[in-house]
């Protein structure tokens, strides 16, 4: 009986939740350290150090530019420092160290080009050019704290407000007076007539306020349980208020990000993506189970999102259930071009902000210590670019800051890949098959170890073949002696050599009903 061939073409994206049995055959079922961008299955890029060592275990950071250099700011739980790649300044308040805990964390923005943080325990801070330190926010209510602080047009929003006498008010929302431009705001007092500053509480859901992100006119207000629109009308009210869902909210702080026009959100049991009006879900039924049950309930507070625009991805980090330190070590990736799902691995991240760097790195050729083939880089990328955003991780235990998507590696530590689909029957799920050969149609360099999995039952266990090793660019097809009534492949890469899978053929037998 002749060979028969079975050709899977741009093969993208991972699904977890849905049962391989009934998957269509370009997707997989299980994979790490892969994207699919072009629509193909890529080994993903790691990352690398960027900047010298930070002063103090950074929790989080943001970028600043004073428009001569771009800044970098970060802060543990007590201090905040700032440097521009090599020199580390402390900015910290003069009335001394914060009261923060690795819990509360911080939070941060850039609001009429005034560096504005929040740690949810001391009053929100403000980057003082005339001193070059951090201060109370200028008008500030004294003793009063507040869960975040964002901004939305020439106003600064805070919510979650607990007052000076230590009654906390976790629905309410409260906006400063109207900014002139290139400053802060002068007032926050609800009770001046004669400002624009107020206050309201959003009372119909019981969940606190937990953070909010503008969206084209609007302001989003993000609580646990619901969505609110908060648009400036003018008048006496200023500010008119609508629920715009009751069954969704945000899981936590930097739980949302806009991207095209519409919210990205992380809520407490979805991710969701909406323009204002209606809302859809990006994960059911692809990769939502995976996410909330490697979600360490101990550390939710620390569930986190962030775009990178160049690539047109999302990335939800979290400290998995495998963390024994309650640092993020996992990513769910969404490309929203191509509308498929991936998994990283990373280690110790506290924070990832998105902002421009300057790497100080020489882009000369006689400086280029990587080989042409192994160098995973773009002629001129290191060149500074202001234009560019670029993903910028904190390492916590080493103090250290990384650049995303710049190395094959976890800064020198080596992170495997794979991909595998269980549950290929070829539109048979009676007769036996006996796999001969697998042609894969890769492009890149290094070696893939390929695997042929077979299972006579649905759910039985897959029994893995012994891996061939293809030499990319050198063998052309994998040769294997292995039969079942279900085929499963797995492709793995072991070393930190970047590849493109655009494809793979499965030339295979019937031998008939056992």
């Amino acid at each position: 009986m002749p060979y028969k061939r079975l050709e899977i073409t741009r093969p993208k994206g991972i699904n977890i939740d849905l049962s391989p049995y009934e998957l269509p055959n370009e997707l997989w079922s299980e994979g790490i350290n892969v994207d699919f961008r072009n629509f193909r299955t890529n080994r993903s890029l790691g990352y690398r150090q960027v900047f010298s060592n930070t002063t103090v275990s950074p929790l989080f950071t943001v970028a600043w530019t004073d428009f001569n250099l771009p800044y970098w700011f970060y802060a543990n739980e007590t201090a905040i420092y700032r440097t521009e790649g090599t020199t580390n300044s402390d900015v910290t308040r003069t009335s001394g160290a914060y009261t923060g805990t690795y819990a509360s964390g911080w939070t941060g923005n850039v609001f009429n080009g005034a560096l504005i943080m929040n740690n949810a325990t001391d009053s929100p801070q403000f980057f003082d050019v005339s001193s070059s330190l951090m201060a109370d926010l200028t008008a500030w209510p004294t003793s009063y704290v507040c869960g975040v602080v964002r901004p939305y047009k020439n106003y600064l929003i805070s919510m979650d407000i607990t007052k000076g006498n230590g009654e906390r008010f976790p629905t309410m929302v409260k906006w400063s007076d109207s900014a002139d431009a290139g400053d802060v705001p002068q007032s926050w007092d609800e009770t001046n007539p004669t400002t624009q500053a107020g206050e309201n509480v959003l009372p119909d859901t019981e969940g606190r306020c937990i953070d909010g992100l503008a969206l084209n006119d609007s302001f989003f207000i993000y609580k646990g349980d619901s969505v609110w629109a908060m648009q400036f009308i003018g008048g006496n009210f200023i500010f008119s208020f609508r629920k715009v869902f009751n069954d969704a909210g945000v899981l936590g702080k930097d739980c949302v990000v806009e991207f095209e026009g519409k919210h990205f959100v992380v809520g407490v049991n979805d991710v969701y993506v909406h323009d204002g009006t209606s809302k859809q879900s990006v994960i059911s039924n692809q990769i939502k189970k995976k996410l909330y049950s490697q979600i360490d309930n101990n550390y939710i507070d620390k569930v986190k999102c962030q775009i990178n625009d160049a690539t047109k991805e999302i990335w939800i980090y979290f400290p998995s259930l495998d963390s024994t330190n309650g640092l993020c070590d996992r990513a769910l990736v969404w490309d929203w071009e191509v509308k498929v799902w991936s998994q990283r691995e990373i280690s110790n991240i506290s924070y990832i902000a998105r902002g421009n760097i300057d790497p100080q790195e020489s882009d000369a050729w006689d400086d280029e210590v990587l080989g042409w083939d192994t160098d995973s880089s773009v002629w001129g990328e290191e060149s500074f670019n202001p234009s560019q955003t670029e993903l910028v991780l904190c390492d916590y235990t080493n103090n250290k800051f990384y650049q995303g998507n710049r190395s094959t590696t976890l800064n020198g530590v080596l992170a495997p890949s794979s991909v595998e689909r269980v549950g290929l029957d070829f539109g048979d799920d009676l007769n036996y098959k006996y796999v001969n050969t697998i042609t894969p149609h890769f492009s890149g360099e290094g070696t893939v170890n390929i695997y042929i999995g077979t299972e006579n039952h649905q759910g039985q266990g897959i029994a893995w073949s012994v891996p061939f090793l293809f030499n990319i660019g050198v063998d052309y097809k994998a040769d294997f002696r292995e039969s079942g009534r279900y085929i499963a492949i797995k492709f793995e890469s072991p070393t930190d050599n970047l590849w493109t899978l655009t494809g793979y053929t499965i030339e295979y037998e019937e031998t008939g009903i056992r």
